[in-house]
């Protein structure tokens, strides 16, 4: 068997926890509170609630990449060892540290030629990130070489889907994903925009549901529609409102009877600085993307 080691970054939005107990590699991103600095480390350099409250009373917030430096800190230890690393990163369709952590690579390997480092591209954010990422851990148990793992990856890459809804649409203007205009509109009305994470990786809105209700309904139905493999994980993460994920979770469980693990988790620090409190989102495997 092969000598690698997993790596992905924390806005993959498990728990530290998870990733210790399956030795994988943890770059830590981080974010800005009116210029004051955060590890997005699963809230342990400031709270959820805290993070929220500040942004909700008006402090400015904003995310950065993971550099080419950070990469190289990370991986260089591994390699100095004799290992070599298999990365996933963030979508490149919301972040630029795709392109960084290739900078890194070729620096890195330039450094250390006997060594190899794999970089995929999850097309992911949050804990749909997460899911591919605990994904490969299961397949790297079968003893995977990183060659073989890449290509089943990418499979299971091409198999997953995300969608997710907000109730509260502040932030999302903020972004630019709403304009104002519909965005005043969507509130007097308790709009919640539907959203799916496109296979470019990117946040396409594709409905406006009439409340909560209605979004879990339209996600339910984006699921039935995508063939949801229900004896595989399905991951939910929420930002603040963790009876509509359970109430997401419950209906899941209702509809589909599923034979896989339904668990939810905290969307982290980097990504709700772009989606603020009210975000649900359902992470799943279902049939191929066209």
């Amino acid at each position: 068997m092969e000598n690698y080691i997993l790596s992905c970054c924390s806005t993959m939005d498990l728990r530290k926890g998870w990733a210790e107990e399956r030795g994988v590699n943890l770059i830590y991103a981080k974010f800005f509170l009116e210029g004051e600095e955060f590890r997005d480390d699963f809230y342990e350099s400031i709270s959820q609630d805290k993070l929220f409250e500040q942004m909700l009373s008006g402090e400015k917030s904003q995310t950065t990449q993971v550099n080419t430096e950070e990469y190289i800190g990370s991986f260089r230890k591994y390699l100095e060892q004799g290992q070599d690393i298999f990365h996933i990163c963030l979508s490149s369709g919301v972040s630029g540290t795709f392109n960084s952590c290739h900078i890194a690579k070729d620096i890195l390997l330039e450094e250390f030629p006997e060594r190899k480092i794999e970089i995929v591209d999850s097309l992911m954010a949050s804990c749909g990130y997460g899911l591919l990422v605990d994904k490969a851990c299961e397949l790297k148990k079968q003893g995977l070489d990183m060659e073989t793992l890449r290509i089943e990856v990418e499979k299971w890459r091409n198999r997953l889907h995300g969608y997710f809804f907000t109730s509260d649409l502040r932030f999302f203007i903020q972004g630019g994903r709403v304009s104002k205009a519909a965005g005043f509109i969507g509130g007097l009305l308790k709009i919640c925009p539907v959203l799916k994470i496109t296979e470019e990786g990117k946040l396409k809105p594709i409905e406006k549901a009439r409340g909560k209700k209605q979004a879990m309904e339209n996600i339910l139905s984006k699921m039935e529609k995508e063939g949801y493999l229900s004896t595989e994980k399905c991951f939910i993460s929420h930002s603040a409102c963790p009876l509509d994920a359970k109430k997401l979770a419950e209906s899941i469980r209702d509809r589909f009877h599923p034979e896989g693990n339904i668990e939810i988790f905290d969307i982290g620090g980097t990504i709700a600085c772009h989606t603020g409190p009210g975000t649900v989102s359902s992470f799943f495997f279902g049939k191929e993307k066209a």
